[in-house]
């Protein structure tokens, strides 16, 4: 590699780093939002009592105190911890049986049902697509709103 290339491959890389496109999605955290909602007939709901991730359990009491949807903040040092959670539970997909319900984690909490979903931050930038590869508990894609 000569010099002209060199400089041209390490300007492009910090060009890059500098817009945030590299950023892994939800190194900044992210929103996990939780809806109430009915139970789809082919879904498997898991009991919350069984989820012992502290951020999910505040999002269920939250909408479950609101009787209404949630979107928190969860903090880059919890992201993980929410996302494997969320990943070692059943996901519904919608798309396999009926329109009309969400896809996502089904929970229940305190006799009733509720939907959860994990949606990363990721930088917004003009060089990169920033959808998420993490969507075993997120829809896929991320929120461009900084926490």
């Amino acid at each position: 590699m000569n010099r002209r290339q060199f400089l041209g491959f390490g300007g492009a890389a910090a060009v890059a780093s500098l817009s945030g496109c590299l950023a892994d999605p939800g190194r900044d955290g992210g929103v996990l939002q939780v809806y109430p909602t009915r139970t789809p007939p082919n879904a498997t709901v898991t009991e919350a009592s069984s989820v012992e991730n502290q951020p999910i359990r505040r999002g269920l009491d939250e909408a479950d105190s609101t009787d209404s949807v949630v979107d928190m903040d969860v903090a880059a040092d919890d992201y993980d911890a929410v996302a494997e959670a969320l990943s070692s539970l059943p996901w519904y997909s919608r798309s396999e049986y009926d329109s009309s319900y969400l896809s996502g984690v089904y929970l229940r909490y305190r006799e009733s049902t509720y939907v959860a979903v994990l949606l990363p931050y990721c930088s917004e930038s003009q060089l990169w697509d920033t959808s998420s590869e993490r969507g075993e508990y997120s829809w896929g894609g991320c929120t461009t709103v900084d926490p």
